[in-house]
Parts: structure tokens; C-alpha cells; sequence
């Protein structure tokens, strides 16, 4: 993949806004010629100006953009999925099985159908009810979405919270997760298949985030996967005393079906 040869040029034609040598170099990291067009593309309809890193990742890196949506300016997440670096072998699981997706692909696609995945599963969890962010649009390995946080400040997950959730109503933020994943099985028809303490953000109320490899519940592995997003969220609210029983928060999110998926 050919890196681009002006980064200060390609910097200004997308509006960057004014960032540090350090956001500098993740955006060197990220930005290829075929990934450039994407945002040139996209920036035309609902970009004003790309801003500093949110986060960082083996697959993605997640950027701040002055964005537009249905003529509104809003803030925004731009999830620039890496087309050199991404685990295409770990995707397999997740788009293997999945009845939505097409088998039959390249590696070089794969990174494309697993953008468009977790758009689709954003947008299916977000018309059900979920908080999880809006999504916008995506193009290629590019997602964009709403930004969950304020003042370009990206909300915290909550485990780097971490023990001072213990000053906040930890009960209520555990209830709210949980209506989540409710809602996210029994109307999104959606198992989150990686949910825990690192993929929940907290902007006055929890917020679920990072969906791409979120797989219908008709999925050969749903409930292996619904199983260990029970584990994962026990184990991390049971550190505050809340005493969750994984075999009831499994019945609870199911509706005591399909409880045999070992």
C-alpha cells in the first residue's frame, strides 16, 4: 500500500484542525492513498474538519471531526479501519456464519465488509433502542458515527473510571447495561460477542460501543459469545458488591431461551 508523499498537503486539504506532532504521526499511520480518497469523498458531504485521536487500536484508529448530518453540524467519530495491519483471520469467525455477508470474499475485502458490518449492526442496535453511538455512513474501511463525549473530549470506558464508579450509583449504571444488552438480544436481534468494561463509555448514562463484531442471534456461536458478554459484565460489576448471578443476567437478557450454547 503506497503511503501518501505530502502529509502536510493531504493534512490541509482535509481541514485537519490543529493537533499535536503525536496525533501527527497516528494520522501518518493511517492515511494511504486509497484511504485518503475515502475521506476526501466523505468529507465533501458530511466533514468540516477533522480533529485530534480519540483512540488508537490493532484494527482502527478513531478521529474527531466538526461534522454534518441531515443539515445539522454535529460532533463526530471517523473509525479509519487499517487496510495494512487489521487480523483479517480473527474477523473470520464473526462474518463466517453470519447470514447477512457474503463468504466469498477476498482479504482485501474483508476489511471493507467488516466496516460495513459494524455500521449495519450500530444501525440495528440504534433503531431498537440501544445507546449505542449513531451511526452516519461509512464508505471502504472508513465509519462514521456520532461522537460520544463533549467538547472534543471522548467520554470515558468504564474501566478507566475504575474505582471511583464506586462514588457513583453503580447499581443504576448496571441496570442501564443491562436494559441495553435486553434490548440489543431481544428486539436487535444482535449478540455484542466482545462486551466489557473497556467497550462501555459513560456520558450520563452507559454507552455501548465497538459493534463490529456483533453477530445475529441466529449466529452458530450467539450464545457461546452472549455467554461470555454475561461473564465479563459479572465479573466486573460483582467488584463493587453487587452480587450478579451469570446463570439469572443470562435468563434475564434471553428470556430463559436458548439457554444450551456451550
Amino acid at each position: 500500500m503506497r503511503k501518501i508523499e505530502d502529509l502536510d498537503k493531504a493534512l490541509d486539504r482535509l481541514r485537519i484542525k490543529e493537533i499535536g506532532e503525536e496525533d501527527r504521526k497516528i494520522y501518518a499511520e493511517v492515511l494511504d492513498q486509497r484511504t485518503l480518497k475515502v475521506l476526501y469523498k466523505l468529507s465533501t458531504k458530511y466533514i468540516k474538519a477533522m480533529g485530534g485521536v480519540i483512540s488508537t487500536g490493532k484494527e482502527a484508529n478513531v478521529f474527531y471531526a466538526d461534522g454534518v448530518f441531515e443539515g445539522k453540524d454535529v460532533p463526530m467519530a471517523v473509525k479509519i479501519y487499517r487496510i495494512e495491519t487489521s487480523s483479517f483471520d480473527k474477523m473470520d469467525e464473526y462474518i463466517f456464519g453470519d447470514r447477512r455477508f457474503d463468504y466469498r470474499i477476498s482479504a482485501k475485502e474483508k476489511i471493507y465488509v467488516w466496516t460495513e458490518k459494524e455500521f449495519r449492526n450500530l444501525e440495528r442496535a440504534y433503531d431498537n433502542g440501544v445507546r449505542v453511538p449513531r451511526p452516519y455512513d461509512y464508505l471502504k474501511n472508513v465509519l462514521l458515527m456520532e461522537f460520544i463525549g463533549e467538547n472534543e473530549v471522548p467520554a470515558p470506558s468504564l474501566v478507566e473510571i475504575g474505582k471511583e464508579l464506586a462514588e457513583l450509583d453503580v447499581e443504576w449504571i448496571f441496570e442501564r447495561v443491562v436494559d441495553n444488552m435486553v434490548k440489543l438480544y431481544r428486539k436487535a436481534e444482535l449478540v455484542h460477542a466482545d462486551l466489557s468494561e473497556y467497550n462501555i463509555l459513560l456520558l450520563e448514562e452507559p454507552v455501548i460501543i465497538d459493534l463490529s463484531q456483533a453477530v445475529l442471534i441466529d449466529h452458530p456461536k450467539a450464545i457461546l459469545y452472549l455467554k461470555r458478554d454475561v461473564r465479563n459484565i459479572a465479573r466486573f460489576f460483582n467488584k463493587f458488591g453487587l452480587g450478579i448471578s451469570e446463570e439469572e443476567l443470562f435468563e434475564e437478557i434471553t428470556g430463559g431461551e436458548n439457554e444450551n450454547g456451550d
